[in-house]
């Protein structure tokens, strides 16, 4: 992992506690000054600090956007080695308090409101990705690669993090820098075109300089295609 300059992590205690206090009560019963009397924060405090229950709930997810928004717009890696290490890095935050994980997805599986700002999250880390293409990739490069991309990075994570959730997955930052370099991959031609040249596949072609024009095409022709 490439050094770099990060918004600093709020420590994820208060956070914690809070999300811990709304799985217990259920998110439309538990009141604001609910929400501040578990984190140990007068009401007018818990507003300054995390402003309404949904903040609460997504409040890693903000630090993990401003994170990967520093990153991008400062690492020195190749674009497709930058959006996996980004990435990657947004799970590691997402993942390293796992009761405060575990307890939001319950709470957002049972909540609709909840999902819905799921959405609205998943759309902000898109377009994150989506600027973060415009800028690194080629003017030839066609205009949907940056959002096909960018929600093939979020899909990948997502799963990723579903995995770990139900236990099929231990090491979830080590599987989603592994799958998500199959997925860059894909989109070596315009992440990578000098790579993705070097890259192509090199066919010599012998044959009978008596031979006529078309014969000789027809034989590479048929190398071509594995014939």
């Amino acid at each position: 992992m490439s050094t770099k300059s990060s918004p600093p992590v709020a420590p994820s205690h208060s956070a914690t506690a809070a999300i811990r206090r709304l799985a217990e009560r259920g998110y439309e019963a538990t009141t604001a000054e609910d929400l501040a009397d578990a984190v140990g924060m007068s009401r007018s405090t818990f507003f300054r600090r995390f402003g309404s229950k949904d903040d609460v709930v997504f409040s890693d997810h903000d630090h993990a956007l401003a994170q990967l928004e520093v990153f991008l717009g400062a690492t020195a890696l190749p674009p497709g080695e930058a959006l996996v290490q980004g990435t990657a890095d947004v799970l590691r935050l997402l993942t390293r308090d796992p009761e405060a994980a575990r307890l939001r997805f319950e709470l957002m599986r049972v909540t609709p409101a909840l999902r819905d700002r799921e959405l609205v999250i998943t759309h902000r880390y898109e377009r994150v990705y989506a600027r973060f293409l415009r800028e690194v990739t080629g003017p030839e490069t066609p205009g949907w690669v940056a959002p096909a991309l960018a929600a093939s990075l979020v899909a990948v994570h997502n799963a990723t993090l579903r995995d770990w959730l139900r236990g099929t997955v231990t090491d979830a930052p080590g599987t989603v820098t592994r799958d998500l370099r199959r997925v860059a991959g894909l989109y070596d031609p315009w992440l990578d075109p000098s790579g993705s040249d070097a890259r192509r596949r090199v066919v010599v072609a012998v044959y009978d300089a008596a031979g006529s024009p078309d014969a000789i095409l027809d034989a590479v022709a048929a190398q071509l295609n594995g014939g």
